[in-house]
């Protein structure tokens, strides 16, 4: 089994390698928002770097969201196109739970079963998913969605809970002074953010669960409408768009 994944729902894109042994061989961006021109050159450094030929993967993976739109067509578009010219299968991660995997030993070490990940999604919106570490396992404890952030501190009233992703960014204040959490602790910047090596890890897993995708069935998940598409549903979309829509069907 080698299995190639992409990360591209975050600010930084990357892709790893994992294989046989467990063993992940990873590669990143070094720019913000990079991810249609990098995609190709990560993947390609991250193969390399596990010395494996494209022809021996035996699946794609793709972290399929929740996160920033562009960065999950274009890492979705990706894994699918390399899946259908290779005739593998593809494998859909959830941006969440890998950072929430990736966060899981060290919120083991600061004493906290409750592993928070959660996205900025503007307007005190968050994508995010509760997760309890019971024997070094992640069980899903809160559903992944759509939550305002002072509706996802409510439900962890009296938890002690370890935060990951760039929610801590734009809310930390907040949930520091959140009156409710029994104590709150915040994933080092090194591990905060979304990264393709536990999307390979998680991949692994779901292959040796015997759970694969067609590559057409791997599709986005970005948990809520867009900006555009929104609009249009409340009908405050501009009238020039609506025109450019109509003219285009």
């Amino acid at each position: 089994m080698k299995i190639l994944a992409l990360e591209t729902t975050g600010k930084y894109g990357s892709a790893a390698v994992i294989d046989d042994e467990g063993r992940v061989f990873s590669a990143a961006s070094e720019g913000e928002m990079n991810h249609l021109k990098d995609v190709i050159i990560i993947s390609e450094s991250a193969l390399d770097a596990s010395g494996t030929d494209k022809k021996e993967l035996t699946h794609v993976a793709a972290s399929a969201g929740p996160g920033s739109f562009t960065g999950i067509r274009i890492g979705v578009t990706t894994a699918r196109t390399i899946a259908q010219m290779l005739g593998i299968p593809c494998v859909a991660v959830s941006s969440l739970e890998a950072m929430a995997y990736n966060a899981a030993e060290a919120a083991a070490e600061q004493n906290c079963d409750i592993i928070a990940a959660a996205i900025n999604a503007r307007r005190h919106q968050t994508y995010a998913g509760v997760w309890k570490l019971v024997n070094g396992e992640l069980e899903l404890l809160f559903e992944e969605r759509q939550y305002m952030i002072e509706e996802l501190l409510e439900k962890l009233d009296g938890m002690k809970v370890f935060f990951v992703g760039d929610g801590i960014d734009a809310y930390g204040e907040l949930i520091r002074n959140a009156e409710g959490l029994m104590r709150c602790e915040f994933a080092d910047e090194d591990i905060r953010y979304q990264s393709a090596g536990p999307v390979a890890e998680l991949a692994r897993r779901t292959v040796l669960n015997g759970e694969e995708l067609e590559y057409e069935k791997l599709l986005p998940d970005y948990m809520r409408l867009s900006e555009a598409e929104q609009r249009l549903k409340e009908g405050t979309l501009s009238d020039k768009i609506k025109q450019l829509r109509s003219a285009k069907n």
